[in-house]
């Protein structure tokens, strides 16, 4: 990847990579803090939130900057238009991760939940996808990049085991607890993680072949 960026755009892409370091170690310190109710760790990723939409705001400067100085065209256009999209990728990887840290706080006010259902490995699988998306970018490896459009099916079918651990056992809704809710909230923000991995992935497949597999079955 980084034979792409030249110079001028050397910034734009430490930002992105800055980016999702960041939204990777938020989504691990929020799982963290679901798994062994940590208010404090809860704490720290939602303080780290703000510094992700900063980040995103200038990598949008950025690009704008060098559409209005250098006029770019073909590949460059192509790679700035991949690079806002990933940005704001990660800029909602970080929200997710906000949202689940928020989530491990309510549980813990409630005291510890000993089954925490799929969402442990869920979790670790999301962190692994992010990982492999961040690497694809990096490294302009466009395997590793293919290989979480195929991961991703992973965490959707642990996010659907969730849902019916808890709600497809006869329909029975009465006996589910307030906890329990909020983990399936989790569930649902790790899931929307591997989505967003994949929308970065799609990105670089982009940038580095041309080939657009947005909606691709």
């Amino acid at each position: 990847m980084q034979r792409y960026f030249h110079d001028e755009l050397r910034q734009l892409r430490d930002d992105l990579i800055l980016m999702g370091e960041r939204s990777l170690d938020m989504t691990r310190m929020a799982l963290r803090a679901v798994e062994q109710g940590d208010d404090s760790l809860a704490l720290q990723v939602r303080g780290m939130d703000d510094r992700v939409d900063e980040l995103e705001k200038r990598v949008d400067r950025e690009i704008m900057r060098y559409l209005t100085l250098f006029g770019p065209m073909g590949s460059d256009v192509r790679l700035l238009l991949a690079a806002r999209d990933i940005g704001h990728d990660l800029e909602r990887i970080a929200d997710e991760a906000s949202v689940i840290a928020k989530r491990a706080m309510v549980i813990s006010e409630r005291g510890p939940l000993k089954d925490l259902l799929h969402v442990p490995q869920e979790g670790i699988i999301a962190c692994e996808v992010l990982r492999l998306a961040l690497d694809g970018f990096i490294e302009g490896d466009i395997n590793k990049a293919r290989s979480v459009l195929e991961r991703d099916a992973e965490i959707d079918a642990l996010n659907r085991k969730n849902y019916e651990a808890l709600f497809g056992r006869a329909g029975d809704t009465a006996k589910v607890s307030a906890s329990h809710v909020e983990l399936i909230f989790i569930s649902k923000a790790l899931e929307r993680i591997g989505d967003h991995s994949k929308n970065v992935s799609e990105q670089v497949i982009f940038i580095l072949s041309g080939e657009d597999v947005r909606h691709a079955r």
